[in-house]
């Protein structure tokens, strides 16, 4: 009995470890032939939000909305009702800086900082983790390692609906690509250092017209999660 205690003891180390250090998976769109799309926001919460979210409630649909640490205290009460109305919530870290420039430290503070700051006001930490930009997916699931995040969620169709002037362009590019099991990638808000238009209404009013339109498809708009489950 006490020959193996030890064992036993170092193959449960060594299994904490594992789970300890594992990373979490980058995943761009949904494996399989889900007849679904996920339709995500970055840069938020903001004045958009809201407009965006009851496009996709109008028609009993959610989106996954990635928050951006640094715009989270002035619109704390979005965050309790984008929670409450059933959307998810993902970490877009803190300060949008480019994460190819950052080091480890510094983007386990960010991922650190804005999963707390979501779990104070949503109840729980969010699970899923966009880099901005989508950059560095690699060096940012090592920093999310250890339980800060399940997935690294880039896109599989990116609209560029930040430097869109017009809803027409935002719709049109997205209905020319999309495909099941597609990550649609959003911006219901203005990051620091914006290199695009002031305004996101017309991502708001292409979101209006998208979802019927996905639906009538039939790739009816889901979270990030129910897309990959």
């Amino acid at each position: 009995m006490r020959s193996g205690a030890p064992r036993a003891v170092n193959a449960a180390t060594r299994a904490l470890g594992r789970r300890v250090l594992r990373r979490p998976r980058i995943v761009y769109r949904a494996s399989g032939p889900r007849q679904a799309v996920a339709l995500t926001f970055d840069d938020g919460p903001s004045r958009w939000t809201p407009e965006v979210a009851r496009a996709l409630e109008e028609h009993g649909c959610h989106g996954t909305f990635f928050l951006l640490g640094s715009a989270l205290e002035q619109r704390r009460e979005i965050v309790t009702w984008l929670t409450e109305a059933g959307h998810e919530l993902g970490n877009h870290l803190w300060s949008h800086s480019d994460p190819e420039r950052q080091s480890r430290s510094e983007l386990r503070g960010e991922l650190d900082r804005t999963a707390a700051a979501i779990g104070r006001l949503a109840g729980t930490r969010p699970v899923l983790v966009r880099p901005p930009y989508c950059g560095a997916p690699h060096r940012v699931a090592r920093a999310a390692s250890g339980g800060r995040a399940e997935l690294v969620v880039l896109r599989s169709v990116d609209p560029a609906d930040w430097s869109a002037d017009s809803p027409d362009e935002i719709v049109e590019r997205v209905l020319a690509a999309v495909q099941p099991g597609d990550i649609v990638c959003l911006h219901d808000g203005i990051a620091p250092g914006n290199r695009g238009t002031e305004t996101r209404a017309a991502t708001a009013a292409a979101v209006a017209r998208l979802v019927p339109e996905l639906i009538e498809r039939g790739l009816p708009p889901v979270t990030v999660s129910e897309l990959l489950a």
